[in-house]
């Protein structure tokens, strides 16, 4: 009885599989079912390449992303370095600078004092000159004139003066130029030379 019943389903079994076959349509079906697995399969072994290179891609990507940015912190504390040492030779430059106006504004005094002593010596050897030459003056006009000008007399209504005769004896003589004119002043000089 048992084998009845196998062979009874195996027959069952039989039918439905001629039934399926005779049936085009349902075959077909699974078959374009079966190709289409086929072609899903391909499909995803093919997006799975492609996720897998994409992952490689990825994890490429990561690496040169954590070098630039490593890259970037290095370039950031060298500018930094760089931007410190900038400013540092700024501020060098503006104390340089600061002591170079110092130092011309020194050399411009030093140069004004030097053309005031300059000027100063320049007058006094004109003075000197004019002195020297007054005095070969008064030399020669003692020499003619045997009358010595007092060079310390301040008061511009007094002339005041020595004589010096031959035998080198000295007399004082002072005259008033308030009380009288000029030519009475300069023919009373001329008197007390003729005396002589």
């Amino acid at each position: 009885m048992g084998e009845n019943f196998d062979i009874q389903a195996l027959m069952s079994y039989g039918d439905d599989l001629i039934n399926l076959l005779n049936a085009k349509n349902r075959f077909d079906v699974v078959s374009q079912s079966f190709d289409h697995s086929e072609a899903l399969h391909e499909d995803l072994n093919q997006i799975q390449e492609s996720i897998k290179d994409c992952k490689k891609k990825l994890e490429a990507c990561k690496k040169k992303t954590d070098e630039a940015y490593s890259d970037v912190s290095a370039r950031d504390d060298e500018i930094e370095r760089l931007q410190r040492e900038l400013d540092e030779d700024m501020e060098l430059e503006r104390k340089i600078n600061d002591e170079l106006r110092v130092l011309a504004d020194e050399l411009k005094d030093l140069k004004a004092q030097w053309a005031s002593i300059d000027e100063k010596r320049q007058s006094l050897k004109r003075k000197d000159r004019d002195d020297l030459r007054a005095e070969k003056k008064l030399s020669m006009y003692a020499c003619v004139t045997k009358v010595i000008p007092e060079a310390d007399v301040n008061d511009p209504f007094k002339i005041s003066a020595y004589m010096v005769d031959g035998e080198k004896r000295v007399e004082k003589f002072q005259l008033e130029t308030n009380e009288i004119s000029a030519y009475e002043s300069c023919n009373s000089i001329w008197s007390i030379i003729n005396k002589q």
